[in-house]
Protein backbone atom coordinates (compact mmCIF):
# COMPACT_ATOMS: atom_id res chain seq x y z
CA UNK A 1 0.00 0.00 0.00
CA UNK A 2 1.01 3.23 -1.11
CA UNK A 3 1.61 5.96 2.54
CA UNK A 4 -1.21 8.14 2.97
CA UNK A 5 -0.02 9.78 5.28
CA UNK A 6 -1.30 13.44 5.77
CA UNK A 7 -0.32 16.35 7.33
CA UNK A 8 -2.75 18.77 9.24
CA UNK A 9 -1.89 22.47 9.59
CA UNK A 10 -2.96 23.76 13.31
CA UNK A 11 -4.29 27.16 13.35
CA UNK A 12 -4.65 29.33 16.07
CA UNK A 13 -7.64 29.39 18.05
CA UNK A 14 -7.54 32.97 18.08
CA UNK A 15 -6.51 34.62 15.18
CA UNK A 16 -6.34 31.74 12.74
CA UNK A 17 -2.80 31.76 11.64
CA UNK A 18 -0.81 28.59 10.76
CA UNK A 19 2.61 29.64 12.19
CA UNK A 20 3.93 29.30 15.33
CA UNK A 21 7.31 29.65 17.35
CA UNK A 22 8.65 26.06 19.50
CA UNK A 23 11.97 24.72 20.43
CA UNK A 24 12.36 22.11 18.51
CA UNK A 25 13.30 18.54 20.67
CA UNK A 26 16.46 16.87 20.80
CA UNK A 27 17.56 14.04 19.11
CA UNK A 28 15.50 11.01 20.16
CA UNK A 29 12.77 13.43 21.53
CA UNK A 30 9.49 14.03 20.34
CA UNK A 31 6.98 16.25 21.16
CA UNK A 32 4.71 16.27 24.25
CA UNK A 33 1.30 17.19 25.19
CA UNK A 34 2.37 20.02 27.16
CA UNK A 35 5.23 20.89 24.39
CA UNK A 36 4.87 25.23 24.17
CA UNK A 37 3.81 26.71 20.87
CA UNK A 38 3.79 30.39 20.44
CA UNK A 39 1.51 31.72 17.37
CA UNK A 40 3.87 33.87 15.19
CA UNK A 41 1.09 36.25 14.51
CA UNK A 42 -0.80 36.84 18.05
CA UNK A 43 1.44 35.73 20.26
CA UNK A 44 -0.75 33.60 22.64
CA UNK A 45 0.62 30.42 23.87
CA UNK A 46 -0.65 27.02 23.68
CA UNK A 47 0.01 23.43 24.57
CA UNK A 48 0.65 20.82 21.74
CA UNK A 49 -2.34 18.99 23.54
CA UNK A 50 -4.51 22.60 23.25
CA UNK A 51 -4.09 23.17 19.83
CA UNK A 52 -4.74 19.68 18.93
CA UNK A 53 -7.78 20.01 20.79
CA UNK A 54 -8.68 23.52 18.97
CA UNK A 55 -8.25 21.64 15.63
CA UNK A 56 -9.81 18.49 16.55
CA UNK A 57 -12.28 19.18 13.71
CA UNK A 58 -10.25 19.92 11.01
CA UNK A 59 -8.12 16.69 12.21
CA UNK A 60 -11.53 14.80 12.49
CA UNK A 61 -12.65 15.82 8.91
CA UNK A 62 -8.95 14.73 7.29
CA UNK A 63 -8.94 11.46 9.18
CA UNK A 64 -12.57 10.52 7.68
CA UNK A 65 -11.80 11.88 3.97
CA UNK A 66 -8.87 9.77 4.18
CA UNK A 67 -10.98 6.40 4.63
CA UNK A 68 -12.23 6.72 1.32
CA UNK A 69 -8.33 6.29 0.39
CA UNK A 70 -7.41 3.39 2.47
CA UNK A 71 -10.45 1.47 1.35
CA UNK A 72 -9.56 1.86 -2.17
CA UNK A 73 -6.06 1.30 -1.61
CA UNK A 74 -6.87 -2.06 0.31
CA UNK A 75 -9.04 -3.40 -2.79
CA UNK A 76 -6.31 -2.64 -5.04
CA UNK A 77 -3.70 -4.53 -3.30
CA UNK A 78 -6.14 -6.66 -2.41
CA UNK A 79 -6.76 -7.30 -6.85
CA UNK A 80 -2.91 -7.71 -7.45
CA UNK A 81 -2.84 -10.29 -4.58
CA UNK A 82 -5.77 -12.47 -6.02
CA UNK A 83 -4.46 -12.28 -9.95
CA UNK A 84 -1.21 -13.19 -8.41
CA UNK A 85 -2.75 -16.31 -7.61
CA UNK A 86 -4.72 -16.70 -10.89
CA UNK A 87 -7.86 -15.41 -9.96
CA UNK A 88 -9.94 -13.35 -13.09
CA UNK A 89 -10.86 -10.12 -11.33
CA UNK A 90 -12.28 -7.56 -13.15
Amino acid sequence: MDDLSVQVALTCPTCGCTEFAYETPASGQDFTDDWAFTCAHCGRTFTRAELIEANAESIDMTVSDMGDDIVDELAKDLKKALKKQGWKIK
